[in-house]
């Protein structure tokens, strides 16, 4: 085989091996790779879909939270303009509560009902994820600066 013929081969062969460890690369990292919502962008897209993994925020609606005989704990995650209802079976942070900001993380189990496999609520006065406090501060609905929040 001439030294041309080999050079031709030998690009060839790298750029499949390239391609597919990107492609693998970017398959696993898909999988870990989850959507963050708040409930008002889920009322633009409809709902979410069923099975889809994701994280929701916002804040705990007053009145809502009930704990059902079984030990699930069932509340609602609101921001200015819409609702969602939520679902969780496990640890209860300490720091949850009415009015508390929260993210969830699960699937949704319809458009409207999501259902977290772990909740994080803020771990001190000052602290809201940047992405949560972004959303609730363009609604007007971010209450940081007030005493208790």
């Amino acid at each position: 085989m001439r030294a041309r013929a080999r050079r031709f081969w030998l690009i060839i062969t790298a750029g499949v091996l390239l391609t597919g460890a990107v492609g693998l690369t970017l398959y696993s990292i898909s999988s870990e790779i989850d959507a963050f919502y708040v409930p008002a962008d889920l009322v633009e897209r409809g709902g979410g879909t069923v099975g889809e993994r994701a994280e929701i925020g916002g804040l705990v609606k007053e009145g809502s939270i009930i704990t059902l005989e079984t030990g699930e704990l069932r509340f609602v995650v609101e921001d200015a303009t819409a609702e969602i209802a939520v679902q969780f079976d496990g640890f209860i942070p300490d720091l949850f509560r009415e009015g508390q900001g929260v993210i969830c993380k699960g699937t949704f189990v319809d458009p409207w009902t999501f259902q977290a496999s772990e909740l994080l609520a803020k771990h001190d006065e000052n602290y809201m994820p940047k992405a949560l406090e972004d959303e609730l501060k363009e609604q007007g609905v971010y209450r940081g600066e007030e005493e208790g929040v």
